[in-house]
C-alpha cells in the first residue's frame, strides 16, 4: 500500500487554493499543490476546492468524489474538524493513501477527533499518514507532497539517504542544514501522530529499495516495536546503516514529545540497548543526525578495520585538542615507524611533529602537496585504520589547494578519510565547496571528525558481530 504514498501515479489535493497569507508565505493548500507542481512530478494533479474552478492551470474538483480519473494519493490540506469528512469522501472514491496535514488531534488533546478519523479511514480502506505532519518527499521521482518550506529548494540534490522523522518542522530545518552542506537524499519522510502509518512502516517500506543506502530518524517514540525490531535486523543484514537521535531523554523532553505528537517517549535506557543490539547509530546532538548520515553515504564502504587514526594538521593546538578527542572517544593514536618518520622529516621542519598526530607548522605553506604526501603516507601503513585532516585558518587561494588536495587523498583512500575544517568557509569560498562537491566527509571541529570516526569504527565493530553470529 506504501506504493501508492510513495510512489503515487495520480495525487488529488484537497484543500487546494493560492495567495499568501499576512506574513507573506503561501497559504497551506497553495503550497501543497505548489510544490508538487513546480518539482516536476509527471501523474495526473487534482486540485479539490469548491470556491476555485481551476488552479495552477488545471481543472479544479469541488470534491474528490468528482474526479473521474482514479486517484491513488489524497493530500488533505483542510482544518482538523473538516477532515473525517474529507476521508469519508476520500473512501468513497477509492483513494488508496491520504495524508492529513492538520494539527488539533491526539497532541492537543482531542483524541476522540483523530479516532473518528481513523475510523474513517478504515471503514473505506484507506491508509493514513499525519494527522499533524508536513508531509513526505520522494526526490528521486519528484513527487513532493510537503508543505516545509524546505520545499523552495528545487531541484533536491540527489542522495540516497532516506530520512524519516516525527517532527516535521525539524525535519525541514534539518534537511535544508544538511543540503547547503552538500548532502543529498532520496526520501524524506514525517509522520506526525503516526494515528495509522509510523515510522517503523516506512523503515520496513524503505529497506527494500536499492536508491536508499543510509537511513536518519528522528524519533519521539516507537509506536509498532516488534515491526521497528524486524526492521532493523533487516536493515543490519542488508548493510544499510541508521543513524537516529532520539527525543525524549529528560522528564519534560518526554512530556514534550506527547504533547507534540502524542507519542509515548519511552525508557532511554531501554531504547539505547536497542542501537547497541541492532547496530542502529545513536547520536547525542540533533544537529549531527544528517551529518553523520551523510558520512555513512559518502564513506560507509571504507570502514576503518580497527579504531587506530591517523593525524594530519598544520597546528599544534589543534593536534592536541584531537589528541584529546580521540581520547574522549576511544581513538587510538598510535606512533609511527622510524622510516615513516623520516620520511615526513623531508618536508616538515624541525620544530614541527612527525609522531602523529602530523604537524606540518605554517610552512606548509611552501609546499603545495605537504598535507596530500603525509596523508598518503599514514594510509599505507598497516597500524593506521583511517585519517583525520585538519585544517584551521585557511583562506584562498590556498585553501583551494586544500580543497584539492583533502579530496584527491579522500577519494583515492581504501580507508576513511575525514576532515575538520575549523576555519570561516567564507574565506574558503572555492576550496570549501570543493570538498563537498568530492563527498568528502567534512565537519567544522575535531570533535566531528573525530567522532563520525568512532560511528563509522563502531558499525564495522557491529557488522563483525553479525557475522561471527552467523558463522557459529
Amino acid at each position: 500500500m506504501l506504493d501508492a504514498m510513495l510512489h503515487a501515479r495520480s495525487v488529488a489535493v484537497i484543500g487546494a487554493s493560492k495567495g499568501t497569507t499576512e506574513t507573506g508565505g503561501a497559504k497551506l493548500g497553495a503550497a501543497a499543490l505548489n510544490y508538487l507542481v513546480d518539482h516536476g512530478f509527471e501523474g495526473p494533479i487534482f486540485p479539490v476546492n469548491p470556491r476555485y474552478e481551476e488552479l495552477a492551470g488545471r481543472r479544479c474538483y469541488a470534491n474528490v468524489r468528482d474526479i473521474e480519473d482514479e486517484v491513488d494519493l489524497a493530500l488533505i490540506v483542510l482544518r482538523a474538524g473538516a477532515c473525517v469528512q474529507a476521508m469519508e469522501d476520500c473512501a468513497a472514491k477509492g483513494v488508496k493513501v491520504a495524508v492529513v496535514f492538520a494539527a488539533g488531534f491526539a497532541e492537543a488533546g482531542d483524541s476522540a477527533l483523530q479516532d473518528r478519523l481513523l475510523a474513517a479511514a478504515r471503514a473505506g480502506g484507506v491508509r493514513l499518514a499525519g494527522p499533524n505532519t508536513n508531509g513526505f518527499i520522494n526526490a528521486v521521482d519528484n513527487l513532493v507532497c510537503c508543505t516545509s518550506s524546505v520545499s523552495d529548494i528545487n531541484p533536491f540534490p540527489g542522495g540516497d539517504i532516506a530520512f524519516i522523522g516525527q517532527s516535521g518542522a525539524l525535519g525541514g530545518s534539518m534537511l535544508g542544514c544538511a543540503m547547503e552542506e552538500g548532502s543529498g537524499f532520496c526520501y524524506s519522510v514525517t509522520t506526525g501522530n503516526e494515528a495509522d502509518l509510523g515510522a517503523a512502516d516506512y523503515l520496513d517500506y524503505l529497506i527494500d529499495d536499492d536508491r536508499v543506502r543510509v537511513f536518519a530518524l528522528l524519533l519521539e517514540g516507537v509506536g509498532d516495536v516488534p515491526k521497528f525490531l524486524a526492521a532493523a535486523s533487516k536493515a543490519a543484514r542488508m548493510r544499510k546503516p541508521i543513524v537516529v537521535y532520539k527525543v525524549g531523554l529528560s522528564d519534560i523532553g518526554a512530556e514534550a514529545c506527547v504533547s507534540h505528537t502524542s507519542a509515548l517517549a519511552g525508557s532511554d535506557r531501554v531504547f539505547d540497548a536497542v542501537c547497541r543490539q541492532y547496530g542502529l547509530i545513536r547520536v547525542d546532538d540533533l544537529a549531527e543526525l544528517l551529518p553523520t548520515a551523510t558520512v555513512f553515504s559518502w564513506v560507509g564502504d571504507k570502514l576503518p578495520r580497527g579504531n587506530r587514526v591517523g593525524i594530519v594538521t598544520a597546528s599544534g593546538g589543534i593536534s592536541g585538542v584531537a589528541a584529546d578527542e580521540c581520547h574522549r572517544w576511544g581513538l587510538e593514536i598510535p606512533e609511527l615507524d622510524a622510516g615513516t618518520k623520516a620520511k615526513i622529516r623531508e618536508f616538515v621542519p624541525s620544530y614541527g611533529s612527525v609522531r602523529n598526530p602530523v604537524d606540518l607548522t605554517q610552512q606548509v605553506r611552501s609546499f603545495a602537496s605537504a598535507y596530500q604526501d603525509a596523508a598518503r603516507m599514514l594510509l599505507d601503513l598497516d597500524t593506521i585504520d583511517g585519517v583525520i585532516l585538519l585544517a584551521t585558518m585557511v583562506g584562498e587561494p590556498r585553501a583551494s589547494i586544500y580543497g584539492k588536495e583533502f579530496s584527491t587523498v579522500a577519494r583515492e583512500a581504501s580507508k576513511p578519510v575525514i576532515v575538520g575544517w575549523t576555519g570561516p568557509p567564507g574565506l574558503a569560498s572555492k576550496g570549501y565547496p570543493m570538498l563537498q562537491a568530492s563527498k568528502t566527509p567534512t565537519f567544522r571541529s575535531a570533535r566531528g571528525a573525530v567522532k563520525a570516526m568512532r560511528r563509522l569504527y563502531d558499525y564495522r565493530t557491529f557488522l563483525d558481530r553479525l557475522a561471527r553470529e552467523a558463522a557459529e
